[in-house]
């Protein structure tokens, strides 16, 4: 219940029952349980949504280096230019299939 105490939680049930009464104590807990459930399941659909998000962005940035991988190995391959920006890799592939 994060810092609240045994004798902090009895405090608030006393003033609570001396503050609404004993008859509307009941539904008064009862509401006060039914928000407390929402707002749990709100909570853990929106850390559901997101872990779902960062999934998703780091799926696409491993399918990413996967196909830069494949067009570097099927340039290497084929002897054509490596399509993607990187200083002197064309040279490293045209220097290895030369030897």
């Amino acid at each position: 219940m994060g810092n609240i105490g045994f004798t902090e939680l009895m405090l608030l049930a006393v003033i609570a029952l001396l503050v609404v009464g004993p008859r509307r104590l009941p539904e008064l807990a009862r509401g006060v349980g039914k928000m407390h459930r929402m707002a749990s399941g709100a909570w853990q659909n929106l850390r559901r949504e997101f872990q779902a998000e960062l999934d998703n962005e780091h799926n696409r940035r491993i399918m990413e280096a996967a196909r830069k991988a494949r067009a570097d190995v099927e340039a290497a391959v084929t002897g054509k230019e490596i399509t993607r920006d990187q200083p002197g890799a064309s040279k490293d592939v045209e220097r290895e299939r030369d030897e």
